[in-house]
């Protein structure tokens, strides 16, 4: 009997900064930031596997993932669709049990890092997933000089 594959599934992983900048960043090394991503991919299977059910009611869509870490534990996600709805409930809901994964478990950071998860949701988005979420891109274009990501762009999107 051949079970079928989870609703959602990763597609891919972008890390935001190259990896000499993450190991300055995160002093345990990428272990800890390879379990909290690990995390919000089990807490999307589980969410979509069970509890948004019936989840292909949704359709094939992307799930851009964009998460932020600061020191201290602080984190934010941000989630946007490609090529489809959710509806409300389900992206807040979601929204709201990615911000509280792993309290205990969050990479401790030094400075502001940045990465982003794209999610299948049934076979996937027939686009593109864009480089970084709508917010932050409208953020940049609006701001008087460039910013950087994280650095820059978090003083406006996720400030302290």
């Amino acid at each position: 009997m051949n079970t079928p594959p989870p609703y959602f599934q990763l597609g891919a992983a972008r890390l935001y900064q190259p990896d000499a900048e993450l190991k300055e960043r995160l002093p345990a090394g990428t272990a800890e930031l390879a379990g909290y991503i690990k995390t919000l991919v089990w807490v999307c299977t589980e969410y979509f596997g069970y509890y948004a059910r019936p989840s292909p009611a949704f359709g094939s869509m992307g799930l851009l993932i964009a998460a932020g870490i600061k020191p201290a534990g602080r984190t934010r996600v941000w989630l946007e669709t490609v090529d489809g709805t959710l509806p409300a409930d389900v992206q807040s809901t979601l929204a709201e049990l990615l911000n509280g994964a792993a309290p205990n478990a969050r990479p401790q950071a030094t400075a502001p890092v940045a990465f982003a998860l794209e999610g299948r949701l049934g076979s996937g988005p027939s686009s593109a997933f864009p480089e970084v979420p709508l917010l932050w891109q409208s953020t940049a274009r609006q701001a008087k000089q460039p910013l950087s990501i994280p650095d820059g762009l978090f003083a406006e999107v996720f400030p302290d």
